[in-house]
């Protein structure tokens, strides 16, 4: 009865587990406080496992907070709902002391479902010390991604841009966004270029032994596509695409960087802006080198002095 559920709100010194399954019991009391219910029905109504609440019955029983007797039908002797009385007196002497949790501030809720159109927080009243002056209303960020002014900290944010996003950037002028040769979604392959990395992802998919899902095959034909772009050559990535398969590996970006596989041709491809292009002698040879100029020196991959050819910080001075 809600009553007695009420006195279990109420009570003080109950543990978690014991409140919940006094709770169960109590859904189901009479006036005196007699329930009769099954275990199962009083562990799911608790919320806990069969084991936990023949725990928690325990624990009550000793507590003098609940009692309880098996029952036996009397045609079969077969057992049937339990008889259980809670100690709705005991129970009530456990109220604790009324305790002052300060204001409540009542605000309107709406369960609609329309959306205001730029809905704006309410702002404070008057105040009588300040001539009536109000602060301003706490505007919700806008839903339009035009007035997100980018900082050179989110460049790498940038790959990932909503379709809006990336009608701003093809609107500034080639000197005023330098990173947009670092966009992938803004460069638009060709149809060529497309069907090669179909071919690597097919690849891929050949060293993996089964079809590759939707989205590791979108993401792999974006990475090579991107990878042809900058003049590494088709046949050598889809060797990598057989590697990362046998490896159970799906970012070809790293592979690429991180492989040793010596690049017997470079095509063509575009540079990043201030960067001299690759001499194709430094760095062992590796892709590394060709796509990141820390990888371009004369010793060992990424130590030893800078080649004087390709590095950006030496080449030309």
């Amino acid at each position: 009865m809600i009553q007695h559920m009420n006195l279990v709100f109420k009570a003080e010194g109950l543990s978690v587990g014991e409140g919940a399954f006094l709770m169960a019991c109590c859904n189901h009391t009479d006036d005196r406080g007699y329930v009769i219910a099954s275990m199962p029905q009083l562990a799911d109504e608790a919320h806990m496992s069969l084991r936990s609440a023949r725990d928690q019955k325990v624990r009550l029983e000793k507590r003098r907070l609940l009692k309880s007797v098996p029952r036996f039908s009397p045609k079969n002797g077969a057992q049937i709902a339990n008889l259980f009385r809670v100690n709705l007196d005991l129970l009530a002497s456990m109220k604790r002391k009324r305790t002052d949790y300060g204001p409540t501030l009542i605000e309107e809720l709406s369960f609609d479902e329309a959306p205001e159109e730029n809905p704006r927080s309410t702002p404070p009243a008057k105040s009588a010390g300040d001539g009536g002056a109000r602060s301003a209303p706490l505007l919700l960020p806008s839903p339009s991604p035009s007035s997100l002014s980018p900082v050179d900290g989110d460049a790498e944010a940038l790959g990932d841009v909503p379709p809006d996003g990336e009608r701003e950037n093809e609107a500034a002028p080639e000197e005023e966004n330098p990173l947009k040769a670092d966009v992938p979604h803004q460069r638009e392959a060709s149809s060529e270029s497309a069907a090669a990395g179909r071919r690597i992802v097919a690849a891929y998919s050949a060293g993996l032994g089964r079809p590759v899902l939707n989205g590791t095959r979108a993401k792999l034909e974006r990475q090579a596509v991107e990878l042809l772009a900058q003049g590494l050559p088709e046949a050598w990535l889809c060797d990598r695409a057989r590697e990362m398969a046998g490896r159970g590996w799906t970012d070809m970006f790293r592979h690429v960087e991180m492989s040793k596989a010596p690049i017997t041709s470079v095509t063509s491809g575009p540079s990043t802006p201030g960067v001299p292009e690759w001499c194709g002698q430094c760095g062992e040879g590796t892709p590394a080198a060709r796509l990141n100029p820390r990888f371009r020196t004369l010793g060992e991959l990424g130590t030893g002095e800078k080649c004087p050819r390709c590095h950006p910080d030496v080449a030309g001075c």
